[in-house]
């Protein structure tokens, strides 16, 4: 499958405490959730019926579940929990066959991966990869990230790097948002690296499962080949950062778990944000 639909197809293979809220992001941008993945075999036709896999290896995501979407045409990684030595070598195992497969498979049709993480899970994939630079992060062997104090230019390189190295496309999420585009992949004249520093929201920070629900966003808002396009991945993030501003703006919340309700009623109006 490929390319634009209007309502794609987005399998969700999420972690436990994520998964129903990824399930009505999706709902509410307009695409449709499937949830098979209970089964090496579920798993694989699920993907093969899909226009978009979204792989989050927080619990209970076992690597045979992984393993069984290595060949889907476009998957959104999240590699939650990477720090830890046992996880990372899973995600590190499953990052290098997905590249292989794609790889592979060049000739007869384009397979999209982009790896969408915090500063600490890039930071952790940066080591695992031996990549030669950092983005000033702290690893955490948790959800949660810390922000660090790397130039910009000293953030992309190491991006870039890393990018390369996955055949991926990366994006790491914080109070600015970093996407990059393997150079070996760049098309002549599209930027390879795009940054969104405008609307920086901390409560997206306070419910657990925000970074979770951005990778199910991206999978759902982003078609086909856009997933290989560093300025439509940014675009996409930049719209998931203003619905979420302006629900603070306009506060009709009273706290995380209002904030909530209402950041997935806002998400349901993305086409006023088009």
């Amino acid at each position: 499958m490929d390319d634009a639909r209007a309502s794609p197809k987005v399998q969700l293979i999420m972690n436990a405490c994520s998964a129903s809220k990824a399930a009505d992001v999706v709902l509410a941008v307009g695409a449709k959730p499937c949830m098979g993945c209970t089964t090496y075999e579920e798993a694989a036709l699920t993907a093969s019926l899909c226009d978009v896999t979204v792989l989050n290896f927080g619990t209970p995501t076992t690597a045979e579940i992984a393993n069984a979407v290595l060949s889907a045409q476009n998957v959104v990684v999240d590699p939650v929990g990477c720090g830890l030595e046992t996880r990372g070598r899973t995600v590190k195992e499953w990052l290098e066959r997905r590249g292989a497969v794609a790889r592979d498979a060049s000739d007869v049709r384009p397979m999209r991966t982009v790896v969408k993480g915090n500063r600490s899970e890039i930071e952790a994939l940066i080591e695992l990869f031996a990549v030669n630079g950092s983005v000033g992060a702290n690893l955490s062997v948790t959800p949660e990230s810390s922000d660090g104090d790397c130039a910009e230019k000293d953030v992309f390189d190491a991006l870039n790097q890393l990018s390369e190295k996955l055949g991926a496309m990366i994006v790491m999420t914080g109070s600015v948002d970093y996407v990059t585009t393997p150079r070996s992949t760049r098309v002549d004249g599209a930027p390879g690296n795009e940054a969104v520093h405008e609307f920086d929201a901390p409560i997206l920070q306070k419910f657990s499962g925000a970074g979770c629900c951005l990778g199910a966003f991206l999978a759902a808002t982003v078609p086909g080949s856009g997933l290989a396009n560093a300025r439509a991945l940014r675009a996409s993030c930049l719209v998931y950062r203003r619905i979420a501003t302006d629900v603070v703006r306009l506060g009709n919340f009273s706290g995380p778990a209002s904030f909530q309700v209402a950041f997935f009623d806002a998400l349901a109006s993305l086409k006023s944000y088009e």
